[in-house]
């Protein structure tokens, strides 16, 4: 059918004679792919009658097993009894027992477990479930932002409408940033929905996200929840949809289609008119704003439930503290908590040993041989890896240019303050969350379940440790470095320092108990800090817009990235040149309303072997700044056509180095 029509919009047509019931599409698995991604389940069950004396101990044995426990699986039976298959034989040819065959796919939500959040809504939370469920079937788009505090319930306000939703008979889809984050999820909505809940992300089987696609276009499951790629499940008769920790840029797919997954689902909720939730601590300034122009409906949670306090945040400024680790205050607080028996939390948003190895006697420093960035010292498995690539090779010994022995390792990661930890503390059990100690399946979850239930004294970790966890263990926070995110050359530096800073701290004092939080940083005046030491979003998003709005930055106007991309240096520069002088003659064209900054090399100049220039690119008026990149995207490709070389625009980047 498409070669018929090779040259015309096949798709459109196939739509609207679809529209005019003149045809009819159906979903359908090809192939015998699918075929191998199910197993096969034999399960046996008693049929007939056993005379006394007729029949071996084995065989009397798996009888009368069969009789206690009814239908069970082969494999379960061979697991009691030894050399089952043989016997099941020999009963099913007796006629005393059947064997029925069935086709299955795994599922990733049995080994789930439910997780309890049965609380009454406090006033704050019935005002936002409220809200919300009054807009439920209504068939009018109603974008909403849910902006409470860390530890403030948020959870219990999805819980509650995703209820609502299915006594309605309708579906919902629930995103959170990170497929590590799916776990937490699917255990509260398990406990309150059983069955009907799916999971569906990447990090799937094969087989286990085959049967979840069952699931879910066949209309059993009711409520599915994952990361960003749960937006395109057959999902029919959407009611709602949540998007958690809203402001997170995982939510951006920076390869291939490049989409933002918050972006996405308002998009997809304006389609089919049906109310869609965001929810954040620290909302994206975006968001925000759109909540001030009157464009999102802003629901506030200002208190943490149960009336807990937030927790009490000191600044500790570092400068004059080289190299150290963990400042004399922060020693205090860990050694009284412990006293205590409670738990430490301690983020640093980089991992590995140090950032780099270097040379002391000639100043060599160890660096990719595909990007243009030294490489991470990982010390516990002496080796250095590019966090860009994947390269790596073994830490040397010595240098290769001087063979000097005297290698120096500044800066660090999460794994030097692990080992400054056990040094510290040598009796305490830590443990690091990375991404290097969570890349087996099931790791990730062993930690936090350990966590939860106070079986190790310390966690470190990145980012990942802030995201949705709850620890009511822990009553000390310790941030390491305030200052990693802050000192990047990008617009969203203090928003990005703002939200890891607030997320981080609002691990601690979850329980009962009081927490306390220590932010260590070099620029401690920094508004950024400042604001989030004093738990003021609202503080911090008006000194933010309004730098936003003197530079021009979104929202108050729109982005455009513009990436040239290619293996060799004198290709990727002409080409930008040819980029910079088809921008500069379509200009004029546009006026004030279209702005260009570059093309200038990327920050980080070259990944995995390829060369990177950025143009960005700043419009008042989204129809313009699209008009624009189309037009810029043709008088580029008709100047320069080296296959080698790639032109990608992105629409709205998030990251812009």
């Amino acid at each position: 059918l498409l070669k018929r029509f090779k040259g015309k919009a096949i798709y459109s047509l196939l739509a609207r004679l679809t529209d005019r019931g003149l045809i009819c599409e159906e979903l359908r698995l090809t192939g015998n792919n699918h075929g191998r991604r199910e197993r096969l389940i034999r399960a046996v069950s008693v049929v007939g009658s056993l005379a006394p004396g007729d029949t071996t101990p084995a065989q009397k044995r798996l009888y009368e097993l069969l009789l206690e426990t009814g239908e069970t699986t082969l494999s379960a039976l061979n697991k009691r009894v030894g050399n089952a298959a043989a016997t099941v034989k020999r009963l099913e040819a007796r006629r005393l027992v059947t064997v029925r065959e069935q086709r299955t796919q795994a599922d990733p939500m049995a080994g789930v477990a439910g997780r309890a959040a049965r609380h009454v809504p406090n006033a704050a939370q019935k005002t936002a479930i409220e809200a919300i469920t009054k807009v439920l079937g209504s068939t009018v788009f109603s974008p909403f932002l849910l902006y409470g505090v860390t530890g403030s319930g948020k959870t219990l306000v999805y819980l509650e409408v995703l209820e609502e939703v299915v006594r309605g008979g309708g579906r919902a889809l629930l995103l959170v940033p990170e497929i590590g984050l799916t776990s937490w999820a699917a255990e509260y909505l398990k406990d309150r929905f059983g069955s009907l809940v799916a999971l569906y992300h990447s990090g799937l089987t094969e087989s286990e996200r085959c049967g979840q696609w069952r699931r879910v276009q066949s209309g059993e499951a009711r409520i599915i929840v994952g990361a960003r790629s749960a937006l395109f499940a057959p999902v029919a008769d959407l009611s709602l949809i949540i998007v958690d920790e809203e402001h997170d840029p995982s939510y951006k797919q920076d390869d291939g289609v490049r989409y933002n997954g918050r972006d996405a689902a308002l998009m997809l909720g304006k389609f089919l008119k049906i109310p869609v939730v965001l929810g954040s601590a620290t909302p994206a300034v975006e968001t925000f704003y759109n909540t001030t122009s009157r464009r999102f409906t802003m629901l506030r949670l200002d208190k943490r439930v149960e009336g807990r306090a937030l927790p009490v945040v000191e600044i500790v400024d570092m400068k004059g503290c080289k190299g150290q680790v963990i400042s004399e205050r922060l020693l205090v607080l860990m050694e009284e908590t412990f006293s205590a028996g409670n738990e430490v939390l301690l983020f640093l948003n980089r991992r590995g040993f140090s950032g780099c190895l270097i040379c002391r006697d000639c100043g060599f420093s160890f660096t990719c041989v595909n990007c243009s960035v030294t490489l991470t010292f990982h010390k516990g498995r002496k080796r250095l890896r590019c966090h860009y690539c994947g390269y790596f090779a073994a830490a040397p010994q010595c240098c290769p240019a001087c063979k000097g022995i005297n290698l120096h390792d500044p800066g660090m990661g999460t794994e030097k303050v692990e080992e400054e930890v056990r040094r510290l503390f040598p009796d305490k059990k830590i443990l690091r969350m990375d991404s290097d100690t969570t890349r087996k399946k099931g790791a990730l979850k062993a930690m936090m379940r350990a966590m939860e239930h106070g079986e190790a004294d310390v966690l470190i970790g990145t980012q990942m440790v802030s995201k949705g966890h709850h620890y009511p263990g822990i009553t000390l926070v310790g941030i390491i470095s305030g200052d990693t995110s802050l000192n990047l050359p990008d617009f969203r530096s203090p928003e990005r320092t703002f939200q890891l800073v607030t997320q981080a701290a609002g691990r601690g004092g979850r329980g009962d108990r009081s927490g306390r939080v220590v932010i260590q940083s070099t620029n401690p005046s920094h508004y950024a800090l400042k604001r989030a030491a004093l738990h003021d979003y609202d503080g911090f998003y008006a000194e933010e817009i309004e730098a936003r709005k003197e530079l021009s930055y979104p929202p108050f106007s729109r982005l455009a990235l513009i990436r040239i991309e290619g293996p060799g240096e004198r290709a990727a520069l002409k080409a930008s040149s040819v980029l910079k002088e088809v921008a500069a003659r379509l200009l004029p064209r546009y006026g004030e309303d279209i702005s260009c900054l570059g093309p200038v090399p990327a920050l980080v100049a070259r990944v995995k072997g390829e060369y990177r220039f950025n143009m960005l690119i700043k419009g008042t008026q989204p129809r313009l700044l699209h008009d624009f990149v189309c037009e810029l995207t043709r008088g580029f490709r008709e100047k320069f056509t080296s296959a080698s070389t790639r032109f990608v625009a992105e629409m709205d980047p998030v990251n812009i180095l």
